[in-house]
């Protein structure tokens, strides 16, 4: 089964109940998936971590992509929900609410903005039927990017990091390896699952 077969099915709602029912779901799916990806990272790699929001790697970035990919904006909405638990459970930037929230909602926007520029610049279907191996590689090269690059320069306005460079190379790593490692890990699920194609 394909991710656009996933998208065809939820935008395939006989009516506007079931179409939010399936994006509040979406929502809460993507917000609990965010939160359970960051926890395993911080269980398996919190050793290696570069400093407070950059890893070598990081899997809550393939939850991002895969997440936005499948649901748009709910996932999106998911995104940043889910993005404020692990803040607030975590105590990401305990002193410094405003670096939190920031940082809370550029990993929420910065995924769907690759999305954005995905649907115009590849010809990418919103139903994401013609999703092909090589744009979803370059969504995710796009994505381990634009992510870093701009939660770099948030913090380095906040003070928070001073090696902006070293700090843009190890957050792309940490978010490129993080999104291929899910994005096959969810590749491999998928395989088990069957939904009618579209």
């Amino acid at each position: 089964m394909e991710i656009g077969n996933i998208r065809a099915v939820m935008d395939a709602s006989p009516n506007p109940q079931s179409t939010l029912r399936a994006h509040l779901a979406a929502v809460a799916g993507t917000a609990i998936c965010y939160f359970l990806f960051y926890s395993l990272n911080e269980w398996l790699f919190r050793q290696t971590e570069f400093t407070e929001g950059i890893a070598w790697i990081y899997l809550p970035a393939g939850v991002r992509l895969i997440c936005t990919l499948l649901f748009a904006e709910a996932g999106c909405a998911g995104l940043l929900l889910g993005s404020l638990a692990t803040a607030a459970t975590y105590r990401l930037f305990p002193h410094d609410p405003i670096t939190a929230a920031g940082y809370c909602l550029i990993s929420a926007a910065a995924p769907y903005l690759a999305y954005r520029f995905t649907l115009s610049g590849m010809d990418l279907r919103r139903s994401l039927a013609n999703l092909t191996t090589t744009r979803l590689m370059t969504c995710i090269l796009l994505y381990a990017l634009t992510n870093p690059l701009f939660q770099l320069i948030w913090f380095v306005m906040r003070g928070v990091s001073p090696h902006f460079w070293s700090g843009l190379i190890v957050m792309s790593i940490g978010d490129l390896s993080g999104s291929i490692i899910v994005a096959y890990l969810f590749k491999f699920l998928l395989s088990f699952i069957r939904l009618p194609r579209r």
